[in-house]
């Protein structure tokens, strides 16, 4: 939805601009598809939720904007009534409203989004609205233009199957360590339990409650805080080890109940060595070099192309720019999950996990 509103943007300034019909035509199939999109995103959200009633009162904001966007098309109709007042095409800007709700709307705030993601984006986009003014101002020839058509084709191609890989690896790396985090704290949960049945048969308990919540608070504090103390969670990690370990069970229930425990710290090691891969794991530069690379001459090559004005070669290529430039944010996105951003991972299971242990004793 957020690269539709920037879409909003060109599509609303090119309407100012003399077009011919088929240009008329592509320009009014891009701007159904936006408005497809809005309706069907503010409909979906509606539906979805529990009490909808509900749902419209706590989001007046965003339902308002939304439903400016559905009855756009009425307005757009008025300005084809009155064509000789071009002042009412300015009724479609509330497209670009949508813009600022979207933003406000998004499940992380943008003050939280990785900085790098905004450089990514900036630099995408203008070097391809910068890269739209310097285009050749020479012919093409029929031959020119084929064999140009063939060449944005398979660099695109290429792009495109580059762009599908890398986000089909980081999406199923993100996916991965997203579920091991979710296991490994429902393993802690599960020992912490277990431990309560054994709280009158042994000391340990204490000593198990205050090694749990300190791996929680460390976890906490290198994945979403400071990454260099990723190490000091070894520690922590170990320390909950060497608790259970002292632990000597007396009778057949406790014996159970120690095996039990032992078994749940099994796989919170492995759901937990798993994370600590998948931290590791990152994208090849390569891949980022090749991607980059592509880029540029994806949008270099739309510059050559020959277009019947200024406007409309603007609008192309800072379309295609915003296009790659998404995608290439998506996948760095995805790739750095602690970062913040619009793929982060919620830390609120480790949060659940010192309540459960904070009020469960």
């Amino acid at each position: 939805m957020i690269f539709l509103a920037f879409m909003v943007i060109p599509l609303l300034i090119i309407q100012f601009v003399e077009l011919t019909p088929t240009q008329f035509l592509i320009l009014e199939f891009l701007n159904w598809i936006v408005y497809g999109m809005f309706f069907l995103e503010f409909i979906l959200k509606v539906y979805v939720a529990e009490n909808r009633v509900n749902y419209l009162k706590q989001n007046k904001l965003d339902a308002l904007i939304s439903i400016i966007i559905i009855i756009s098309p009425v307005f757009e109709m008025i300005t084809i009534l009155f064509a000789e007042t071009p002042l009412l095409r300015l009724l479609r800007i509330s497209r670009v409203v949508r813009l600022g709700g979207i933003m406000g709307k998004t499940k992380t705030g943008w003050k939280q989004v990785n900085f790098k993601s905004y450089i990514l984006v900036g630099l995408v986009i203008s070097t391809g609205f910068g890269l739209s003014f310097f285009r050749p101002r020479f012919e093409l020839t029929p031959a020119d233009v084929t064999w140009l058509s063939i060449f944005i084709q398979v660099i695109g191609i290429i792009f495109g199957l580059f762009a599908a890989f890398m986000i089909v690896n980081a999406w199923n790396g993100y996916n991965s360590l997203e579920d091991s985090l979710r296991k490994e704290t429902l393993s802690l949960r599960n020992i912490y339990i277990l431990s309560l049945e054994l709280k009158d048969e042994s000391n340990v308990f204490e000593s198990l409650r205050t090694t749990l919540l300190d791996y929680t608070t460390s976890i906490l504090n290198a994945y979403w805080k400071e990454s260099t103390k990723i190490n000091e969670t070894n520690l922590k990690f170990i320390q909950v080890y060497k608790t259970l370990e002292r632990f000597n069970p007396t009778t057949e229930k406790a014996h159970t109940i120690f095996n039990n425990m032992n078994e749940e710290m099994r796989v919170a090691s492995t759901h937990r060595s798993n994370v600590l891969s998948l931290i590791i794991a990152r994208t090849p530069k390569v891949l980022w070099i090749f991607i980059l690379v592509l880029s540029f001459i994806l949008i270099s090559a739309f510059m050559i192309v020959n277009f019947d004005n200024q406007w409309i070669a603007t609008l192309v290529v800072t379309m295609v720019s915003i296009a790659v430039a998404f995608v290439i944010v998506v996948i760095y996105d995805i790739s750095y999950p602690f970062k913040g951003g619009f793929w982060a991972i919620n830390p609120q299971n480790y949060f659940d996990l010192e309540d459960t242990i904070n009020q469960v004793a």
